[in-house]
């Protein structure tokens, strides 16, 4: 591959947003698939002969039974002893327990490097209750951290479409730190099965497949099973509530979802709620949203986590919408 297909970005040339402001929200957008909304809005048949494997694989698991200035390292200020009865609760249970509970987005991707073990390790000395990693994969079929079809954003490079490239060539490149922390170091991408055993026993761990195929699913899902013994215990399925394939595969699992929605999105199509609801098991809004678009989903009787915040202040708007769980980008200022 000619190397200017994938050069790095000159230091200091402007570069897409990186950090965890305004402008996080709309970075989810665009990622997802378009035959992933396709076959969302109709059956699943394309990925029933692949989701025959991952069903095995699953219900193998079930029956066995079991379960420039930079911000200072973290230190464990937020986390406390948990009661024994707490202790003994899976990692969603726990998770659910808390209020509100928090959801480290992409391990803090407004304090340190996306995605990075670095971030992930920095987020649990928060003592956030959750983790969230949106993964894509390989072309030799290793799942990792990182959020778009690209390293692009995430390293500078021009073009490098991780599907197209092998585990061996994504790790030649880095994560960039946030825009705020420009002198962070850059930070190794992380393979998805590292942070699942990273995890698995100390907290609920949020999936999403972000610009996979819907094809690559089962595969997905089946990789999560292998590394625990109960899924259900351990994850949450997380997407744009538009791709309904992902929950309903994960549920038919047992597997608990998270459909995020978009103030803007609602607004342009009334029906999107009631079109796409029905397979989700926890919704997402923006944390600033109507009032009145907080209300609706609220009536759906589900668990409602706010995105993506990165200040403090944004948490008490959003706990005044009545959210029972908080989406941070920015966990040392949210959590602070």
């Amino acid at each position: 591959m000619p190397p200017s297909r994938h050069r790095q970005r000159r230091p200091g040339a402007p570069g897409p947003h990186r950090d965890g402001g305004p402008q996080m929200a709309e970075d989810q957008r665009g990622h997802l698939p378009r035959r992933a909304l396709l076959i969302g809005a109709g059956s699943l048949a394309v990925l029933a002969a692949a989701g025959a494997a991952a069903r095995t694989v699953v219900g193998s698991r079930e029956a066995d039974g079991g379960q420039s200035p930079q911000p200072p390292e973290t230190s464990a200020r937020h986390s406390s002893p948990q009661p024994a009865a707490s202790a003994r609760l899976s990692p969603v249970a726990r998770m659910r327990s808390a209020r509100p509970f928090t959801v480290a987005h992409r391990g803090g991707s407004a304090d340190w490097p996306e995605g990075s073990q670095y971030a992930y390790q920095q987020a649990v000395r928060t003592g956030v209750d959750a983790l969230e990693m949106s993964v894509g994969r390989t072309s030799d079929g290793v799942w990792f951290g990182c959020h778009d079809r690209t390293l692009d954003r995430s390293s500078g490079t021009n073009g490098f479409v991780i599907a197209e490239h092998t585990w061996r060539e994504v790790q030649q490149h880095t994560i960039s730190p946030p825009a705020r922390y420009p002198d962070q170091p850059n930070r190794p991408y992380w393979r998805l099965d590292e942070f699942i055993e990273s995890y698995k026993s100390s907290h609920a761990l949020w999936i999403d497949p972000k610009a996979a195929e819907p094809e690559l699913y089962p595969e997905l899902l089946a990789l999560m099973a292998r590394h625990v013994r109960q899924p259900k215990e351990v994850f949450v399925a997380k997407s744009m509530a538009q791709n309904t394939a992902w929950a309903q595969l994960s549920g038919a699992h047992r597997i608990q979802s998270w459909g995020f929605y978009f103030s803007s999105d609602l607004d342009e199509d009334p029906q999107l709620l009631a079109r796409t609801q029905k397979p989700w098991t926890m919704f997402g809004l923006d944390w600033d949203a109507p009032a009145q678009q907080w209300r609706d989903l609220s009536a759906t009787g589900r668990p409602l986590v706010a995105h993506v915040l990165s200040q403090r202040a944004q948490r008490q708007v959003a706990l005044d919408h009545g959210a029972q769980g908080l989406m941070i980008a920015g966990v040392t200022e949210v959590l602070g």
